[in-house]
């Protein structure tokens, strides 16, 4: 029986899907092999493959040396069809990337410190409201963690709500890793993680719980505020600013200091997740 006819690409995003199945195969690995080198599923990697999907940029540009492509996935990507959602998540992920110090306020574990799980788990509790893929969306939060090894090599300041601990957003099992990845995490030099506990939390917050602050080497600081669903807002007024930074200056202060915090993380590991 002949092999069935290939068909052929009739536009950029299948040309460039295209391209990587071919790289792939002249390497011999399947989908789920190429996935597990640029630390994705094999499903995904077939999105990639079948034009269904355009690949975040630190994703292409991984695909594009592990496959060989000389630059050309790369050079390629910016002419590619992408939803609003992947631009807007394009601009997101840029700004990050070029932050040297990122503060930020959380009632649930913060996505820079989440194991693959937790943020599964957490992702999947959205998607009946907010739709959107959620393979997709793990990934982007997965793949986002690198900037803390990256060239700016960021300072990272979080303080977590005392519920950020407690809320069980996922089975045992994975709470339990999740917080002993969390402990980990908190072992790198630039990394500072908080607890508040609800005994010293004097102020009610409402934008300020989603707000993240990004600090450049330029100095100048921007508040990102996110939204209910994909797109953010993100904030340059000086005045803005500066009162996103005194109350997130003020929750600091009134939180427990690093150690202590470790102290109940561990705390909560031992009695709820032992």
């Amino acid at each position: 029986m002949p092999a069935p006819k290939r068909i052929e690409p009739t536009n950029l995003n299948e040309w460039f899907g295209d391209k990587i199945r071919r790289l792939r195969k002249a390497r011999g690995w399947s989908q789920i092999q190429l996935g597990e080198v640029v630390r994705l599923s094999g499903s995904r990697i077939a999105q990639f493959e079948r034009a269904e999907d355009v690949p975040p940029q630190d994703i292409t540009e991984l695909l594009d040396r592990e496959l060989g492509a000389g630059g050309q996935l790369v050079e390629m990507r910016p002419f590619l069809n992408r939803t609003p959602y992947q631009k807007w998540v394009d601009e997101f992920v840029d700004f990050e990337a070029k932050a040297v110090r990122i503060q930020h306020y959380a009632y649930v574990i913060p996505g820079l410190l989440q194991t693959r799980e937790y943020a599964t788990a957490l992702l999947a509790a959205g998607i009946p409201f907010f739709g959107g893929n959620l393979d997709e969306k793990v990934d982007l939060r997965i793949a986002r963690q690198s900037v803390l090894d990256g060239p700016n090599h960021p300072w990272l300041r979080c303080v977590m709500d005392e519920s950020a601990v407690l809320r069980a957003v996922c089975p045992p099992a994975v709470m339990h890793d999740q917080l002993e990845h969390l402990l980990k995490e908190c072992e790198r030099p630039r990394v500072r993680v908080q607890v508040l506990p609800f005994s010293r939390n004097r102020m009610v917050l409402t934008g300020i719980g989603l707000a993240t602050l990004w600090t450049f080497a330029d100095g100048q600081t921007v508040v990102y505020k996110e939204g209910v669903n994909a797109g953010g807002v993100v904030v340059t007024d000086p005045r803005e600013v500066t009162l996103f930074a005194s109350v997130y200056d003020q929750l600091q202060s009134d939180a427990l200091d690093t150690e202590a915090s470790k102290s109940f993380i561990r705390k909560v590991l031992e009695e709820n997740y032992s």
